[in-house]
């Protein structure tokens, strides 16, 4: 690497060099051949739920790319984004925008890859809501011209269970989960984002199509392959094991988009969002192929032909494409309906957490009593008292108390990061020393709660820029003006 002077340009090197061996996501999901930008996808309707502004890199989508958005007076609006005048990126609809690129961008060639969107040729309705009662009523309005935009897809980028986190609750209560109602009945696909940190608990229903990920270097190679860390997998609210499939978790490339400069020709988008968009771009992509096909075939076809990460104990599979089709006419002629029935040994651990919810909810189980809880078996308990019952430390005692527990939980059931999403609630300045010490494990978690910490109490401290690499190497690189801040203070 050349000699650099300061640590931010230092990752922008990093990045760089990825930039130059990333394969294209295509490859990496197992297509055959690059996505025609005329053909794949065409006449398949996808709503999303993530925000959108007029812009360079979307005016190709003209008459195919709309925004609905819902007043509060209920009144629906529907904006031809790519017809208005392009406005600047801002950092709001960063999220969205890379969201749709990986689905929509036009082709661009780099180092004999071409690069280019999933299905540029789809049509894209943009729901720009993030309340349930405005979702359903957005979803309502959009799907009474259903048949005007032959939608069949709703990706949905709510990942569960941030409202209430650590609850466990039958998943037709979640508020979100009723919002998409209007979409289900309609006969849509809904792909969802899983989640980006092992502390979730209560997880997405068996109705939606529920997408992890897993850290593929960038690379289709399978050796190269393995689970990433702040993926969760486990149980939802009715005892089903999610989620149902994998895609590639980091360093999805999509035209540059990021408020800030550089001279990188490539954003990498990643987190179960970037993973949702990538599995939701596959099925449009057979849909339109395969117009016969229905949503329990198409689930069936993708959940059951696809590859186990090597050397993981991971019951879902990576997507593969091509291995898909291949099973396209077994799939079709499948008589089984696609389920997923609830693991015997699940339900117990379901139903004592659910409890333990309503018990807290109702305001009939101590403090001195949710302690005592911490001694069940399970980490679906545990963590629904940790984050749902506990919650914050009510004192200093408490404090040192859940930096003891934080110590001593295990890493890979996400119990520890439970423990240190609730002490960054009202962290102290004078925790410093021991926030910075973190640094040390080179964890992609614990260092983005580092981050918030320092955002939380020190304005002077270098920003930690985040990017979904576990790579020690990487997170190392990304905290060391950080740490010369930290020795300099």
């Amino acid at each position: 690497m050349e000699k650099l002077t300061d640590n931010q340009s230092k990752v922008e090197v990093w990045l760089k060099d990825m930039e130059r061996r990333v394969e294209p996501t295509w490859k990496r999901l197992g297509l055959p051949e690059a996505p025609d930008v005329m053909e794949s996808g065409r006449e398949i309707g996808i709503i999303i739920l993530d925000n959108i502004i007029p812009h360079k890199l979307v005016q190709h989508l003209e008459g195919r790319l709309k925004q609905v958005k819902v007043a509060e007076d209920g009144s629906v609006s529907c904006l031809d984004v790519a017809s208005e005048e392009p406005q600047p990126m801002n950092g709001a609809v960063e999220h969205g925008m890379m969201t749709l690129q990986l689905l929509s961008h036009l082709p661009i060639e780099m180092n004999g890859h071409s690069h280019v969107g999933l299905i540029p040729a789809a049509t894209f309705i943009m729901l720009s809501e993030y309340e349930p009662k405005k979702i359903e009523e957005g979803l309502t309005w959009i799907l009474e011209r259903q048949e005007e935009w032959n939608v069949q897809i709703l990706l949905n980028l709510m990942v569960p269970n941030t409202r209430e986190m650590g609850a466990m609750k039958l998943t037709a209560e979640d508020p979100l989960v009723q919002a998409m109602q209007p979409a289900l009945q309609a006969g849509l696909l809904i792909v969802a984002a899983n989640g980006n940190t092992l502390a979730h608990n209560n997880l997405h229903p068996s109705d939606f199509l529920v997408v992890g990920g897993y850290d593929d270097c960038g690379a289709s190679d399978p050796q190269l392959h393995r689970r990433h860390s702040a993926v969760p997998w486990g149980m939802n609210g009715d005892g089903n094991v999610r989620p149902d499939v994998l895609a590639p978790f980091s360093y999805l490339p999509v035209p540059y988009c990021e408020v800030k400069s550089s001279q990188r020709v490539f954003s990498f988008f990643g987190g179960s969002c970037g993973a949702a968009a990538l599995v939701t771009g596959v099925c449009a992509k057979l849909l339109a192929r395969y117009p016969e096909l229905d949503v329990q075939s198409l689930k069936r076809m993708l959940v059951q032909n696809g590859d186990l990460l090597l050397n993981e104990a991971i019951p879902a599979m990576k997507i593969n494409f091509s291995k898909a089709v291949e099973k396209m006419g077994i799939v079709l002629r499948g008589q089984d309906p696609y389920s997923i029935a609830p693991e015997k040994e699940s339900v117990a651990v379901v139903m004592r957490a659910r409890t333990l919810t309503e018990l807290i909810e109702e305001k009939k189980i101590t403090r001195e009593e949710l302690w005592q809880q911490l001694n069940d078996e399970s980490p679906v308990v545990r963590k629904t008292v940790i984050s749902y019952g506990l919650k914050a430390p009510m004192n200093e005692l408490e404090r040192k108390k859940y930096w003891d527990y934080f110590r001593t939980s295990q890493r890979e059931d996400g119990e520890r990061i439970a423990w240190l999403y609730q002490l960054l609630i009202n962290a102290p300045s004078g925790e410093l020393d021991q926030w910075m010490e973190l640094l040390n494990e080179q964890e992609l978690e614990i260092t983005l709660c580092v981050k918030i910490y320092l955002g939380m109490n020190f304005s002077d401290a270098p920003e930690i820029p985040y990017h979904p690499d576990p790579d020690p190497e990487f997170i190392a690189l990304t905290t060391n003006s950080v740490l010369d801040w930290y020795k300099e203070k």
